[in-house]
């Protein structure tokens, strides 16, 4: 007896045991007697292959707690300690009767016995030879494989062959090789699978005698491919179309009845046998006239929107295709998709296309295009409210909306803290506009929508909680000649600028943008044609206008200045056309003038030192240089030279017909005086006037080329170092032309010059700054920073690329706006200065200075 297996005789097994026992019995005394193990379902006979997973199971009944022990064929399973025992894998070994003895304290029972049947898996052979038929002598190699993936076995069951491992070859006849696999622990032998491989001897690959040819056919013909091949065996044909079986196609005659477009392309013929294949290859083209597969479809869209309008259509040669708008050709729209950017009224109409090739023409089904126009050109006038709290609207604004959907608006309000100013709206196809803005240090967003069919604007800034509304101005009177957007500036003065909105029904919005608070106020054109606005701080705006001008007073306290402006079409058109400095120039300290040259192209320009010249009538200065010599630099590249201006003479033709153009007074014929045409790339420029001691004038003319917008290419900025005595100043003179005040920078430096980086010996101590208009003086600085505009000096500076002054330098500067006109600063000595401390080298500089 194995003592192992038994629970007796095992002294483990039993000890265990014998303390469940003691415990059931100790139940039982305390709690009364438990029912013993009884059987509700016994284990099941299974049969099963090896490799398997198998559980078997019982279900016993009895008092708890119950101990389960499986056995095999009488034998304790030390694992199988439960009501189910798995096996996994199963083996060929675990074959037997299985059965469970369950116990508790109150008895046991044992289930009856269920076989478990464990067979061998089975498994086949896969053998199919490459080829049933091949040529004696060549070798075949052999391919079988058994399902379990166990290896496969080869021998010749018959036949004149060798057989090399996989290898088969033989000299003629048919072979027979059987594959077998004989199987393992979990495998039972495969059932041994034939084949038969016929060597064939004197076997000939294949020829084609008679290729296949190109072939053009016209769509709904019958299409005929040919060929012929020889071999032994006789070869098998098969067709291809574009590298793709036909099926069916077997024969070496391919019919294609009634061709399509879709038939076009490549056809193989292969020839094969067990020699080899040979093949041959013909292009089939199927033509055929234009067919229309898509239609242009009508379709209705808003003026400014995009439009496509596509076609499609098959033929063959692949057609061309014309797009056509009520029957006229449209140029260039040749293409299968026709788009139109940014629809007008005049886009509406019937568009078809017409489809060309060899073989005909066709035409679409016309597309019809409905164009919606909504035009919200205009200017609106309305009030602003209080959306809510007990804030009241006191404001009013102004919208012109433009015929490209771009737009401005102006408007105030007496509790807002600053105007309302948004120059670049644009409307989108729906009429609405949004526009950010900072109003008291804050951003806020105006957000607002026009109707075009009532002419009507409403919107709203919420987080200032404001609403608006207006309507649409209507034209009458001759006020419509002045209708539009303006700028404006206050001549003399740093800062102070405005806008104007004038409807072609008289009503006007000027809102006020200078130093002090922001003003808005309304007003009408009189009968007079003038317009007169009492803003709320009760300065008086008198404003006339003429040729897209505008211009006027503004009287405050008791001071008058001077308005000017122009019309939005107008603006960008001032700037400085002509700069000049005259100043005494030595071998010691030449005169250097710099200028800039601004844009994104080369820009003519005609440069002169004057010098003889100044010396006859009307001008007769004393002490002129005698023959000045003209050098213009780019960085420390000469650029362009002169010396006497008519020589060579083509250069004093061209500086002929620039002084005409210009209208610069002109030279003698014959003079010393020095002067050149030339075309410069945007960039900085310095002219140096040599040739001895004397006074002499030198000067920078804009010649405008047939086809340049004024003011695309600007000079920008001038700046000349000289000599400053009492009585000789530097003097720099500039002409603004175009419509509207300019604003500039002017400085007149000397300290600074003297100190590093420049580090100038002999710098002018104190200079005092002059500005003319003819003869009369409109501003002066001694001290940049006594200047009541100081901060804005500082900053026109920065924003020219200027070089800084020094906080509390004597150099004078000033910043101010100034009409279209002719001026001259001077950089001179101080009222008391003596030769010793009134000489010195000073620069003088004029600057575009936009804020």
């Amino acid at each position: 007896m194995d003592t192992a297996s038994s629970v007796w005789l095992n002294p483990i097994m039993r000890s265990s045991l014998l303390a469940v026992c003691t415990w059931m019995a100790l139940q039982s005394v305390l709690f009364g007697q438990g029912t013993p193990p009884s059987m509700v379902a016994g284990p099941l006979g299974q049969q099963v292959l090896a490799g398997d997973a198998v559980t078997l199971s019982v279900v016993i009944d009895g008092t708890a707690p119950i101990l389960y022990q499986w056995r095999k064929d009488g034998t304790l399973l030390p694992t199988g300690t439960a009501s189910t025992y798995t096996l996994n894998p199963v083996a060929l070994t675990d074959a037997g009767f299985y059965d469970l003895v369950a116990s508790n304290a109150f008895g046991s029972v044992t289930t009856p016995a269920a076989y478990l049947g464990v067979t061998k898996r089975p498994q086949t052979i896969a053998f199919n030879p490459p080829s049933a038929v091949v040529a004696a002598g060549s070798g075949v190699v052999l391919g079988a494989t058994a399902s379990s993936g166990l290896p496969v076995t080869y021998v010749l069951a018959s036949g004149n062959a060798a057989l090399a491992g996989n290898v088969l070859t033989s000299s003629g006849g048919n072979v027979v090789v059987r594959a077998s696999q004989p199987g393992n622990a979990t495998y039972a032998a495969a059932d041994p699978v034939e084949r038969t491989i016929a060597f064939v001897a004197g076997a000939l690959s294949p020829f084609l005698t008679s290729p296949p040819t190109d072939q053009s056919v016209v769509a709904g013909a019958t299409a005929t491919l040919r060929g012929g091949a020889i071999g032994t065996p006789a070869p098998a044909y098969q067709w291809q179309k574009d590298g793709v079986a036909i099926p069916g196609a077997t024969s070496p005659v391919l019919t294609i009845p009634a061709t399509t477009l879709a038939d076009s392309g490549r056809y193989t013929l292969a020839a094969t046998n067990i020699v080899g294949t040979a093949t041959a290859s013909a292009t089939l083209t199927v033509r055929a006239p234009p067919v229309f597969t898509t239609q242009p479809e009508s379709t209705t869209a808003s003026a400014g929107s995009s439009v496509t309008l596509t076609v499609a259509a098959t033929g063959y040669p692949t057609p061309s295709f014309q797009w056509r708008k009520n029957g006229t050709a449209l140029a260039g729209a040749t293409n299968a998709t026709l788009s139109i950017a940014a629809i007008a009224a005049s886009d509406a109409g019937r568009y078809d296309v017409v489809a060309t090739n060899a073989l005909g023409t066709v035409t679409s089904s016309a597309a019809t295009l409905t164009v919606v126009v909504r035009d919200f050109t205009g200017t609106y006038f309305g009030r602003f409210a209080a959306t809510s709290g007990s804030a009241t609207g006191a404001g009013e604004f102004a919208l012109q909306v433009r015929p490209n959907r771009t737009a401005v608006l102006l408007g105030y309000d007496a509790t807002l803290p600053a105007g309302l100013a948004l120059l670049n709206l644009t409307l989108d196809l729906n009429g609405i506009f949004s526009g950010t803005l900072t109003v008291g240090g804050r951003s806020v967003t105006v957000r607002g929508s026009v109707n075009e069919a009532t002419g009507e604007v409403t919107g709203d800034i919420a987080v200032l909680n404001r609403s608006f509304s207006g309507a649409r101005a209507t034209a009458s009177g001759t006020a419509a000649a002045a209708a539009g957007f303006y700028e404006l500036a206050v001549v003399g003065s740093a800062i102070d600028r405005g806008y104007l909105l004038v409807g072609p029904d008289g009503r006007a919005l000027l809102l006020s943008a200078g130093a002090t608070a922001a003003e808005g106020v309304t007003a009408s054109i009189g009968a007079n044609g003038r317009l007169t606005f009492t803003t709320p701080s009760q300065a008086t705006v008198d404003l006339g206008f003429a040729n897209g001008e505008v211009s006027g007073t503004v009287r405050a306290g008791g001071v008058v200045a001077t308005l000017g402006g122009a019309i939005e079409t107008l603006i960008g058109g001032e700037r400085l056309v002509n700069l000049s400095v005259r100043s005494s120039t030595s071998n010691a300290n030449p005169l250097i003038t710099g200028f800039v040259v601004s844009g994104s192209a080369p820009k003519q320009v005609l440069i002169r030192a004057a010098g003889p010249t100044l010396g006859t009538a009307p001008f007769n200065v004393a002490g002129t240089l005698g023959d000045p010599v003209l050098q213009v630099f780019r960085g420390s590249n000469i650029v362009a030279q002169n010396d006497e201006w008519g020589t060579p003479a083509a250069n004093g033709v061209a500086v002929s017909a620039a002084v005409t153009r210009t209208g610069a007074f002109p030279f003698r014929a014959g003079s010393n005086d020095a002067a050149l045409v030339t075309t410069l790339q945007p960039g900085p420029y310095t002219v140096a006037i040599g040739g001895g001691n004397g006074v002499t004038l030198a000067e920078v003319y804009e010649l405008l080329a047939t086809t340049e917008t004024a003011g695309a290419r600007r000079l920008v900025n001038i700046s000349a170092r000289g000599t400053v005595s009492p009585g000789n100043p530097l003097i720099a003179g500039f002409v603004i032309a175009g419509s509207a005040p300019q604003r500039v920078l002017i400085r007149g430096i000397g300290p600074t010059l003297g100190q590093p980086p420049f580090n100038v010996a002999g710098a002018l101590n104190n200079p005092q700054l002059s500005l003319y208009r003819g003869t009369t003086v409109l501003k002066t600085n001694d001290d940049w920073f006594r200047d009541p505009d100081a901060a804005l000096i500082r900053d026109a500076a920065a924003r020219a690329a200027a070089f800084g002054l020094n906080a509390q330098s004597p150099d004078s500067a000033m910043v101010l706006y100034l009409s279209p006109g002719a001026y001259t600063a001077q950089v001179s000595s101080p009222p008391n200065a003596n030769q010793q401390n009134g000489t010195g080298i000073a620069l003088v500089e004029v600057y575009e200075s936009n804020p």
